[in-house]
């Protein structure tokens, strides 16, 4: 037996709802914008890699994803996006999606 105690996904979930103080926030400075491109959809879940790095994965809900890009999730598959990718305690957090341009669209006039 461990001495730690067992935290349940529950207690998780209040303490996300519950931190709301200024001093409990993620430091989401020093990240960047990617630019990723849609590849699969396994299931619930979407794979995507960065555009310049195909090294650079991204895998997410694609109900999440499709409504963060307000988009159906049918239509995901090969779709363009960006996102800022922030370094944060704990994990990487992914914010501000925004659809992108197909490479080689031209913007209509």
């Amino acid at each position: 037996m461990s001495d730690h105690p067992k935290t349940g996904l529950g207690d998780v979930l209040a303490h996300v709802v519950n931190c709301d103080r200024e001093d409990e926030e993620p430091d989401l400075r020093g990240g960047r914008r990617v630019a990723y491109v849609v590849t699969g959809i396994r299931g619930a879940l979407v794979d995507a890699h960065a555009v310049d790095d195909p090294t650079n994965k991204y895998v997410g809900s694609a109900a999440v994803l499709s409504q963060n890009l307000e988009i159906e999730v049918g239509s995901l598959h090969g779709r363009h996006f960006s996102c800022r990718v922030e370094p944060g305690d704990p994990g990487t957090f992914f914010v501000d999606f925004q659809t992108a341009p197909e490479p080689g669209a031209q913007a209509s006039a």
